[in-house]
This record gives structure tokens, C-alpha cells and sequence, in this order.
């Protein structure tokens, strides 16, 4: 049987006419495996090789009869190890939540049962995404002309796999179309928002859905289509009208070059200029998915993350040229200094520890466990520490907890509850309490340390969950995001979410609804949601000429890099927070990169870890050398006012 694909492109009016057979196999019986194999690739991370794949707007698709299998492989089109995790499923669905302990390598299965739509994350890189339809071959299509068609199951109502509340989510609710959505955007680039008026001079996006009849809540069917995107214009480019100071890194990890096979660059952003100056491929050691940064106490060495492989690397912050290359262990994801040290500390995303190397990567000193012995891995993600380097807080995406680590000792102080996959964490400046932001849960926890420091608008607690889906704490809340243009309704699926350097505010990027979120430390809550671009991911604190800060912001599926302006009027509440400025990401002419062939496909895309040169966080601030001390005003040399001298070296 064909099954008829109509794939709109994702800039342009013409239509892709796409047949695609699929074969059929009674649903009593199981059908040969479902094959997707891990790949560091963008777009394609779980890619569909053979049985039941769709071979049209999507790598990461298959429709099936009831009972297949579905095979993960984590081999050797992969440098690390994942998870395949379930992340929707029709509720009630036998075998459903699929999981495993730990990430891995090798293969698993699981088999599918029941009708409806099963979507698959990797937890320690949630964009990694694969989805299978199991189609009941006796639904039919009634709406076309002439009817008797296949129709797609979605199933009657679907789990997101979270902490929230346990209502279903009806397949024809917003929710699960902006779920269908965001799908066909993370796994297909050809949807990815283009800034570039090179490429694209209508400066325009929209992202299409396939042309197919599906059936949802109640027997209702409508085309996939319809819940299509409709071309708009994207936001204008423009150039904050305050310089920032010094540099902005990001790490464009998606971003291909000629003579590499793996993708990714770090590029930097003149804070002056507003210009790309640099981007650092470092093809001799083939550079992979490079997700987060940090520099060292003088500002000269860039540490570099390859996320999807085990390597932790550096090079020389101006110059661009390699220093070290070095095996840490499985999917090292954010790296930071100790203040007192400057020793180098990076989590081992696909493990259960901080590996502490000492300056200039010049050897591994220590392995610090983040969980007990007794416990599953905790896979932690992006750690933040403490301004007098004692305290290190790790949020643990395989185990929806976060510890607090005693540094010096590397003994574990605390374990706290989070909510489902946190991922990102920041302290405040005096190390009173920190911010997990929890992924699935779309909401930020508050934890104290030491003496309670949150505040639940009675008096202090130790712990407070801050919802981000306006309009309440309901799971339902979520369908308050209603497919605005600015989706300025709520913040779901939060990443990073640093405090600002003075401790006044809270900035949050958040993917699915494509927005920044603004809670107020002083009471904890949200005071503010600002528009973002697809895919919003990164975050961090630079110095704005004359006093104050920006908030950087990167975003995965868009080439564009957003500075914020979190307190204008500097009242310290961020209630008034703006976007002022929106930067390209692509290279021009003017731009050095250390790649002869240069960047070849995704350019500017895949934008993730952000670090602002010089480094303006409290403790970092005050070690800084003269010639990065100087440009500073006297608040950003001392952002809590309290030093008696704030000259610089």
C-alpha cells in the first residue's frame, strides 16, 4: 500500500510530492524490528534505517503495525552513549514507560502494542528525539475525497512522561500539536529559522507538517498539515544601542565544516561591534558537538566541551590554536573553574561524576561522585559553583534530584528532589541558594543551602518549586501555550538558567515555547516572559558598558544570538527586562576560522553554551588582570558591594 506524503518546503511556496511504501502487516502479528541508530549528526540523532522509516520531511520517523519492535543502537555512528527514553506515549500503553537505568552502548528493544504515537528522548541530550506511529491497518480515511484511505492512529489521548499531573493530553489538544510540531522542527534542519538574508532574502520561516490524514481524540481526523506553521516574518536583525564589553563565545554546535566529519564550531561575538570575528572548528582533533564553555582565570585559555564524545579541550582564546585534547569520560557537557584553584571542573553527562583536572588540563586530579554508591548513575548536566570555590551543586537528569557537593573534600553535603530531568542549575552570589531548572516539569527549583533562603511569599523555606506555565500549576496549563507569534504565554522546557552576577534575577531560556523567563530572587517568583527564537537553549551574564549586564541568549534551531537588557531601568527587579539587540551568527568575509574548506552546511545554527569574556560572576570577577578589570565599572568589579577595595590588580 503507498501512502501519499505532502511535504511543504520550509522557505518558498512549492509542494514536494512524496510516495513512500510502507508495506502492511496484519496487526495480529509483529512486524520485522524498527531500526534507529544513535548518529552525532543534526536532524538525524535518531535516525530510521529500514523497516516502516519515512523517507520525507523527517530521518526520525516510522509507522508500524501493532506489535513491532523498535531496536536503539548506540554504535559506532556515535562517540558517546544515550538513553531511549520514552517522552510520549498513548496513555495506559502496554510496555510504556520505556527506560533504562543507565545511558549505554550496544542495542535495546521494546515492543510496541498498542495503536498511537510514541515519541523517544535521550536524557542526556534531550533534543535527540525519534518518534513511531503504530497504525491500526483497519483505520480508515473518511475525510478525503475519495474517502477509504489510510488514516494515521495518534491514539485517543497521550502521557508526557513528567511529574505533573496525570490527566492524559487529548491528541487534539494544543498541546500535543505543539508537540507534533516542535518534532518536525528539531529533526529536520530544513525547518531550522534562517536569519541569513544570503540565503534567505525573505527573511521568512514557517515549519510544515506532513499532507497526511491522521485520526485523534473521539474518531477525529483532520490533514497533519493543517497544524502546519504558516510562513511569517522573523524578527528583525539589530545591534544593542549600548556596547556590551569584551566577547561573547557560543558554541554553534551544529554548525558544519569542510574538513571535518563531526559538526560543530565555537564562535565569538566582538561585544563592541556586534560582529562574528572568529570561529574555532579545530579540525586536527575533528571537534564534536562542542556544547559549553569556560575560561581560565586570566581569560586566555577557552575550556571546550565535546558533548557527544569524551573529551574535554582547550585552546588559546585569541589565537584559536589547540592546547589539549583530553579523555575525561562519557558526554562531558559543562565546564567551569574553581575560584580559589583555578583547577577545571566538567560533568560527565553520560556517568555519575565531576572529573576535577588541574589548570590548563594538566592531568586529571580527582573523580567526584555525585551519587552514593548504593544509587543509579545520576548523569549530571550543567553544574554551577560557589564564589569561594567550597561548594559545587550538580542537577542530575537520570535520577530528578540535585547534590550539593562539598568541594574541598568532594564528600556529598546534600541530596534534594527536583522535578523531572533537571538539567541546568544557578547560584547566587553568596551561595545562599540555587536554581534547577526541570526540563519536563517546565518549572525551576529553588534549594537552599545552609539556612533557609527561599522565599514561598510567607518566609523563608528550604525548597520552592516556581511554576512557569502561567496560569496556574495544572499539567493543563501547558496549552496555554497558544501558537502565538511572540509565545509569550508561558515558559515550557526549560535549559539554562544562571543568576545574574548581583543576585537581583533569575534569566531562563526555555525550548519548547521559545521564550525567556525572569524570576525575581527576592521573591521567587516570575516576573517577566520575553520572546525568544526556536529552540532556545543558552544563557549568561556579560558586562554592558557603563554599568549593568546583558543576558546572552542562544538558541538550537536559529542562527540569530538575542541580548537582553534584564533590568533597563535598574530597579533590580527584571520586571521591565527587554531584548535590545538581535545578532547574527553566520560568517562574512572578515571572519577568522581555522577550518581551509570553512562552513559548509547549518551556518550559525545549534547555538547552546554562551560565555561572556571577561568573566563578571562574583569571586571570578575580582581575578581578573588589569587590561579585563579596567573596562569594568566599580559595581561590576564588586557585584555585592561588598569589598572594601575594588582597584584592579
Amino acid at each position: 500500500m503507498k501512502k501519499r506524503l505532502i511535504i511543504q518546503s520550509s522557505i518558498g511556496a512549492v509542494a514536494l510530492v512524496v510516495w513512500s511504501f510502507l508495506g502492511t502487516v496484519p496487526g495480529s502479528q509483529a512486524a520485522g524490528p524498527v531500526n534507529f541508530i544513535s548518529t552525532d549528526e543534526p536532524g538525524s540523532w535518531f535516525k530510521c534505517v529500514g523497516n516502516g522509516c519515512v523517507a520525507a520531511g523527517t530521518e526520525s520517523l516510522a509507522i508500524v503495525a501493532p506489535n513491532t519492535v523498535v531496536k536503539i543502537t548506540a554504535g559506532r555512528e556515535t562517540n558517546t552513549v544515550h538513553t531511549f527514553t520514552s517522552l510520549v506515549y498513548p496513555t495506559g500503553a502496554k510496555n510504556m514507560p520505556f527506560d533504562q537505568s543507565k545511558a549505554f552502548r550496544g542495542s535495546r528493544t521494546v515492543q510496541l502494542v498498542d495503536p498511537g504515537l510514541y515519541v523517544f528522548v535521550c536524557k542526556l541530550h534531550p533534543f535527540m528525539l525519534a518518534a513511531t506511529i503504530v497504525d491500526n491497518p483497519e483505520t480508515v480515511d473518511t475525510i478525503s475525497i475519495p474517502p477509504g484511505g489510510p488514516a494515521y492512529d495518534l491514539g485517543e489521548n497521550l502521557t508526557l512522561n513528567n511529574n505533573l499531573s496525570a490527566l492524559p493530553i487529548p491528541t487534539t489538544s494544543n498541546l500535543a500539536a505543539r508537540l507534533l510540531r516542535t518534532f518536525f522542527l528539531i529533526t529536520n534542519p530544513a525547518n531550522y529559522q534562517d536569519h541569513n538574508s544570503a540565503t534567505n532574502p525573505s527573511h521568512t520561516w514557517s515549519l510544515p507538517l506532513p499532507g497526511v490524514v491522521v485520526q485523534a481524540t473521539g474518531g477525529a481526523q483532520l490533514l497533519l498539515s493543517a497544524l502546519s506553521i504558516p510562513s511569517q516574518a522573523l524578527p528583525a536583525l539589530s545591534n544593542p544601542g549600548t556596547p556590551g564589553i569584551g566577547e561573547v563565545w557560543i558554541d554553534l554546535e551544529y554548525e558544519k565544516t569542510g574538513s571535518k566529519t563531526k559538526p560543530g564550531t565555537a564562535a565569538v561575538v566582538d561585544a563592541n561591534t556586534w560582529k562574528v570575528t572568529r570561529k574555532v572548528a579545530l579540525p586536527s582533533i575533528n571537534m564534536n558537538n562542542p556544547h559549553n564553555m569556560w575560561a581560565s582565570a586570566d581569560q586566555s585559555v577557552i575550556y571546550q566541551t565535546q558533548w557527544f564524545d569524551t573529551k574535554l579541550t582547550s585552546f588559546n582564546r585569541t589565537s584559536g590554536l589547540l592546547l589539549q585534547n583530553v579523555e575525561v569520560g562519557e558526554s562531558p557537557a559543562h565546564v567551569m573553574t574553581r575560584v580559589d584553584t583555578d583547577q577545571v571542573h566538567v560533568s560527565l553527562n553520560g556517568e555519575n561524576a565531576m572529573i576535577e583536572l588541574n589548570p590548563l588540563l594538566a592531568g586529571i586530579n580527582r573523580r567526584i561522585l555525585t551519587q552514593h554508591p548504593s544509587e543509579k548513575p545520576a548523569q549530571p548536566h550543567a553544574h554551577w559553583m560557589s564564589f569561594d570555590g567550597q561548594t559545587m551543586v550538580t542537577p542530575n537528569s537520570n535520577t530528578a534530584d540535585s547534590t550539593e557537593i562539598d568541594i574541598p573534600t568532594g564528600t556529598i553535603v546534600a541530596k534534594t528532589l527536583t522535578g523531572t530531568l533537571p538539567i541546568a542549575a544557578g547560584m547566587m552570589p553568596d551561595a545562599s541558594k540555587y536554581y534547577v531548572s526541570n526540563y519536563l516539569d517546565s518549572t525551576i527549583t529553588c534549594i537552599s543551602i545552609g539556612a533557609n533562603a527561599c522565599n514561598d511569599g510567607a518566609g523563608k523555606v528550604a525548597t520552592k518549586n516556581i511554576n512557569l506555565l502561567l496560569g496556574g500549576t495544572s499539567f493543563a496549563n501547558y496549552d496555554h501555550i497558544d501558537g502565538s507569534p511572540d509565545m509569550s504565554a508561558a515558559g515550557a522546557l526549560p535549559i539554562q538558567t544562571p543568576v545574574s552576577p548581583h543576585g537581583k534575577y533569575v534569566v531562563t531560556a526555555n525550548t519548547l515555547s521559545g521564550t525567556i523567563t525572569i524570576i525575581d530572587t527576592s521573591t521567587d517568583t516570575l516576573v517577566a516572559v520575553l520572546p525568544c527564537s526556536a529552540g532556545c537553549h543558552g544563557v549568561n551574564f556579560g558586562a554592558k558598558s557603563g554599568g549593568g549586564y546583558y543576558a546572552y541568549v542562544s538558541s538550537k534551531f536559529s542562527n540569530d544570538l538575542i541580548v537582553v537588557d534584564p533590568d533597563p531601568n535598574n530597579d533590580g527587579s527584571g520586571a521591565d527586562a527587554a531584548e535590545v539587540g538581535r545578532i547574527l551568527l553566520t560568517s562574512d568575509a572578515n571572519t577568522a576560522i581555522d577550518d581551509p574548506l570553512g562552513v559548509t552546511a547549518f551556518a550559525g545554527m545549534g547555538g547552546q553554551g554562551v560565555l561572556p569574556v571577561p568573566n563578571v560572576y562574583n569571586g571570578w570577577v575580582q581575578k581578573l588582570p588589569f587590561g579585563f578589570c579596567n573596562p569594568l565599572t566599580v559595581q561590576q568589579r564588586n557585584p555585592l558591594g561588598n569589598l572594601s577595595s575594588v582597584n584592579c590588580p
